[in-house]
């Protein structure tokens, strides 16, 4: 079997991400394709997706409350932990591949060649960032000099902070690796409380993976809009308006909402916002869709 999974519970902002995913991946595929997917869902609140009239995508659920977040945020109380804890709860009784997505995705390609690789034993992570010792940014800078100080590790032959930092709102990988679980659980217990910055989860997997061998992109088949969060304000609209409409109709409709796009906006407003924008910390607001023009699109 093959499995995608998602973690959604807690914001109303997530449900409407996770609905989006969904509606994405039903562009991709017919009713009842491929045949051995199944889509789980951690959630708080099942009977949100199940509101949705005639989707005919193999959605299943694991309910979660909080005293079981709690639990998974660990002695640590880190969000990012429930992740892991989370696909290791799932891979511990199934053989498959498992590919883990964040909400705030949009799936463009279909994922049977992803599949295909991680039978093989192939790893995927969404994207890298960079090599933590390059420099790249004032995050992976700090984490560079903690991780020489404090962590004299070295995997494959390298040291640790000579490895790849890859975005892990996607993680595929077959349940034969899913000792990679424990593995990041681990450094993530050990490290966080020396070091509480939220990439150390990220780099608690790809410090895994990166064990096993090269990590491939998922990014040719999965958008990743995680420096988008001004999206749920466009995706929140979206639903009030389509409420009551079919699954179908959500999937054409959703269709108009580029997240590239409004990504694309985001960055040229940044750029250009001048030296009295950056010190009045102008922000980016999204447009304001005028749905009923919108459905006249399509």
């Amino acid at each position: 079997m093959n499995y995608i999974v998602f973690q959604c519970y807690g914001n109303e902002g997530v449900f409407h991400e996770c609905t989006y995913a969904l509606l994405s991946l039903s562009r991709l595929y017919k009713p009842g394709q491929p045949s051995d997917l199944e889509i789980w869902i951690y959630t708080d609140n099942p009977g949100w997706f199940q509101s949705f009239k005639g989707c005919m995508l193999p959605l299943h659920f694991q309910v979660i409350n909080s005293g079981t977040i709690k639990q998974w945020r660990g002695a640590i109380d880190f969000v990012h932990r429930v992740k892991l804890e989370m696909l290791k709860d799932f891979a511990q009784n199934r053989n498959g591949n498992i590919l883990y997505a964040d909400t705030d995705v949009v799936f463009t390609h279909p994922l049977d060649e992803v599949f295909e690789q991680t039978g093989e034993g192939k790893l995927y992570m969404h994207t890298c960032e960079g090599v933590v010792s390059g420099n790249g940014n004032p995050m992976l800078r700090k984490l560079n000099n903690y991780l020489r100080e404090n962590v004299p590790v070295k995997v494959n032959g390298k040291p640790i902070q000579d490895l790849a930092m890859w975005n892990a709102g996607v993680l595929a990988f077959n349940t034969k690796l899913r000792y990679l679980l424990d593995d990041a659980l681990t450094f993530t217990d050990s490290e966080y409380p020396r070091f509480p910055k939220h990439i150390i989860e990220q780099f608690a997997c790809s410090v895994g993976f990166q064990q096993v061998g090269d990590v491939k992109a998922a990014a040719p088949y999965i958008m990743h809009y995680w420096n988008l969060k001004e999206a749920r304000i466009v995706l929140a609209s979206f639903f009030a308006w389509f409420k009551d409409r079919s699954w179908d109709e959500l999937v054409r409709y959703g269709a108009l909402i580029q997240m590239h796009v409004l990504m694309q906006e985001k960055v040229n407003f940044l750029h250009n916002r001048g030296i009295s924008g950056k010190l009045l910390k102008k922000q980016w607001q999204p447009p304001n869709y005028d749905w009923k023009q919108v459905e006249k699109q399509v």
